[in-house]
């Protein structure tokens, strides 16, 4: 059976639109640079809540008002299709998961608001990047976990976001298995999906990372005014490597699997993520709002 092709109007895109324009004329020049990146972030992120709900009842879901409601206001997630669909009844999570979520939130926490600041009196720079990678451990690994736990346990499908990205085979694997399942998904609806069928698979692939980094940009290097194009070039370099992966070459050379995949993933993901989270982001907007939040 062939999967029916949701189209989205260009009206449908509108609050999104609307949002981002109202955070940078209203809120930019009153709030600071870290205030102005969760400006941003909630735009696109309520934006997309609406053109995912939009499209989910479009193709025939009926969600009750409290399931809708929880969709947009209580969950990061951006599979509407699968969260709103009542009949679906996902598997009560083991003890064991609620576990570990509460571990990676205790470990975030502790990174943040501890061992940071220990860092970041010998080398400020540094502090703001391990304050950095206990913030994300801290919210998407362990609370956005918690929440998809919270979420499972009341009977909502709400897939966990971030699926042991350390695990991945390949590039593909990472990132669009693993990491940040909610952007994977906008992104693969919105952008990869209908590029594929008017152009084929590479410039699909193509088409979807310069997206990610351009919304990246907007959020990173938009609210600092610096470092323009870095975590676009980062997210070109991201498409290279998967294009790679999947060429003769790639698979020839072990790229897609294995230990060699393993290795690639790992060079390609990290090495250049300064790109991606580059000083000036770090120095004038995260180190501020780790000041904020009292972690310095």
């Amino acid at each position: 059976m062939h999967e029916r092709i949701r189209k989205t109007r260009l009206s449908d895109w509108i609050p999104l639109a609307v949002l981002l324009t109202l955070s940078v004329v209203f809120a930019r020049p009153f709030i600071p640079a870290w205030g102005f990146v969760f400006a941003l972030s909630f735009s696109i992120f309520f934006g997309f809540k609406w053109l995912t709900l939009k499209r989910a009842v479009a193709g025939g879901v009926r969600p009750g008002l409290r399931r809708a409601l929880g969709y947009v206001f209580c969950w990061v997630g951006m599979d509407a299709g699968r969260f709103l669909d009542e009949s679906r009844r996902p598997e009560i999570p083991r003890a064991g998961e609620w576990i570990a979520a509460t571990l990676k939130t205790a470990l975030g926490c502790v990174i943040f608001w501890i061992i940071a600041r220990e860092v970041y009196e010998s080398h400020a720079l540094a502090g703001g990047y391990v304050g950095f990678t206990g913030f994300l451990l801290l919210t998407f690994f362990g609370a956005f976990h918690l929440l998809s736990l919270t979420w499972r346990h009341i009977g909502a499908d709400a897939e966990p976001i971030m699926r042991s990205p350390l695990l991945a085979s390949s590039p593909s694997d990472f990132w669009s298995r693993r990491w940040n399942l909610a952007f994977r998904n906008i992104d693969s609806e919105f952008v990869f999906k209908p590029a594929a069928r008017r152009w084929g698979t590479v410039p699909a692939v193509l088409a979807a990372f310069f997206f990610s980094g351009v919304l990246h940009d907007l959020v990173t290097s938009f609210p600092v005014n610096a470092w323009y194009g870095a975590p676009t070039l980062y997210f070109m370099i991201q498409a290279a490597g998967v294009i790679l992966e999947k060429s003769r070459a790639g698979i020839s050379a072990g790229l897609a699997s294995g230990l060699r995949g393993r290795a690639f993933t790992i060079a390609l993901v990290a090495g250049p993520v300064f790109l991606l989270f580059h000083p000036p982001a770090i120095e004038h907007a995260f180190i501020p709002f780790m000041r904020a939040a009292g972690a310095l």
